[in-house]
């Protein structure tokens, strides 16, 4: 059982604590333990539950038998069963229903939540990212969805904002050819985070650039690989930038595809990351570090 305070437990609730111990005489619920010291602890599980119950009633004692009720059958709100252990409900549960709620300072709580048992990064990777896919699953196109996206984007734009400054860090360039409030623009973003905060300068820039373009940019930032990305750009503008690449390299450059639009290395001499940002960072990083050699993709004579 994940416990808390009673001050954390009404600031969830959005009552006062005063408030949250009169239910507890008056109903029975929700139910704390005491510490040695008397203080009370309240199950986490039972408090979401509740602030869930009063999401569909206004009326205290409907909301607390509601919350109960879920608790009892293991319910966590109607059409929505999934749950962690002990009949606790998961973290992203917790952030899909926040989110489902149009509640950002609710959202933001479970990832802090999260960042207590995980690193920000498998925060990332297993607790917002799949949480904001499930949405787009359940419903496609719908205003929660688009609200996830873009309080996921904020996050991760704070994130990166906050990570640790870099010294002469080795450097990648993504050419960035996702949609705007796709999944994969989530995803991009992601490894953007992942490899700053690794050390790694990311420099992302438009796959939609002419390639003389792209190519003076590259002979000023000298990048260490080029990470291709997003499914928007046709293969033959692709395939210009990344000549282009090369040429700015004046050589050879390590050239790898983060769900972006290649699939067979063998034709394309190109690497496919892994679809999960911290997995794909691992990789790049092996490379950057003089591990295994990359596929590359050779200047055209």
């Amino acid at each position: 059982m994940t416990a808390i305070r009673t001050t954390a437990a009404a600031e969830l609730l959005g009552v006062s604590a005063s408030t949250l111990r009169s239910w507890e005489r008056r109903y029975g619920f929700p139910t704390p333990q005491r510490t040695g010291g008397g203080h009370r602890q309240y199950d986490l599980g039972e408090i979401e539950s509740l602030r869930e119950a009063m999401g569909e009633s206004r009326d205290a004692a409907t909301a607390v038998a509601l919350a109960r009720r879920h608790r009892t059958t293991g319910e966590l709100s109607p059409g929505d069963r999934r749950g962690g252990r002990g009949g606790e409900p998961s973290a992203t549960d917790r952030l899909r229903r926040a989110l489902r709620r149009f509640d950002e300072a609710g959202a933001d709580h479970v990832i802090e939540e999260s960042l207590h048992l995980r690193s920000l990064e498998r925060s990332v990777d297993e607790v917002l990212l799949p949480t904001v896919e499930r949405l787009d699953h359940d419903r496609p196109g719908s205003a929660e969805y688009a609200f996830a996206w873009r309080w996921a984007s904020r996050w991760l734009a704070a994130a990166a904002r906050t990570a640790p400054p870099t010294h002469r860090p080795p450097v990648v360039v993504v050419l960035d050819g996702t949609a705007p409030c796709t999944l994969d623009a989530l995803r991009v973003q992601a490894l953007e985070l992942a490899l700053r905060r690794s050390g790694v300068l990311p420099i992302t820039v438009g796959a939609t650039l002419p390639a003389d373009e792209l190519g003076r940019a590259l002979h000023r930032i000298a990048p260490d690989a080029v990470v291709l990305s997003g499914r928007t750009v046709p293969l033959d503008r692709l395939g210009r930038l990344v000549f282009a690449a090369q040429r700015a390299a004046g050589g050879e450059l390590p050239v790898l595809d983060f769900h972006g639009p290649l699939v067979e290395r063998r034709t394309t001499g190109v690497e496919r990351l892994d679809g999960a940002p911290l997995v794909a960072r691992s990789r790049l990083l092996q490379l950057l570090d003089g591990g295994q050699e990359p596929f590359r993709v050779r200047r055209g004579r």
